[in-house]
């Protein structure tokens, strides 16, 4: 289907999608201060940026209003982990729409298009994730007929200036012998 304010993200997208991104951390940071940016995290997003574009396994589309970039939507294919019966599914990353240009339906066309990538797939569901306090996300996502399947809580320890115990501890990969 084809929604009028909705399209896939090209290249010539990266600086206004780059912007709104700041966007979405920083005001994740306003809910949350345990999720404060790194300095390079623009840096980094624009070296993914391209490489995103090409995977096939992802799908960065944008909603306009009068011919300018006013929210984004970043999905990849996922799937649980080998101990679950396989099945395909999507995560949704990152939803976003510029706050003057919220409620006007700009949020559930960008659903929409993750929702027919989704059947085009027939992954079986969209996960997504979505601040604990913030309750005008889970409005939405209500809205949008989601359901919550998990809870994520954290265990916060006191910062700290003092070497690990053991030299290696914490530098270890877990997985990697």
């Amino acid at each position: 289907m084809s929604y009028p304010n909705v399209r896939r993200a090209t290249s010539d997208d990266q600086e206004r999608i780059g912007q709104l991104w700041m966007d979405l951390l920083n005001e994740q940071a306003s809910h949350d201060d345990r999720l404060l940016l790194a300095d390079d995290a623009l840096e980094r997003w624009n070296n993914d940026f391209p490489v995103w574009l090409e995977d096939e396994t992802r799908r960065i589309y944008v909603a306009e209003e009068d011919r300018t970039i006013a929210g984004f939507a970043s999905v990849h294919r996922w799937g649980p982990p080998p101990i679950y019966e396989e099945s395909s599914e999507l995560y949704l990353d990152e939803l976003y729409v510029d706050p003057p240009s919220r409620r006007q339906g700009l949020a559930t066309q960008l659903v929409r298009a993750v929702v027919d990538w989704a059947d085009r797939l027939q992954a079986r569901r969209i996960r997504l994730r979505t601040l604990s306090d913030n309750a005008a996300a889970h409005a939405f996502w209500k809205s949008q007929d989601a359901v919550p399947m998990t809870t994520t809580y954290t265990l916060e320890r006191p910062a700290t200036n003092a070497a690990p115990s053991d030299e290696n501890e914490g530098t270890k990969k877990i997985g990697f012998h």
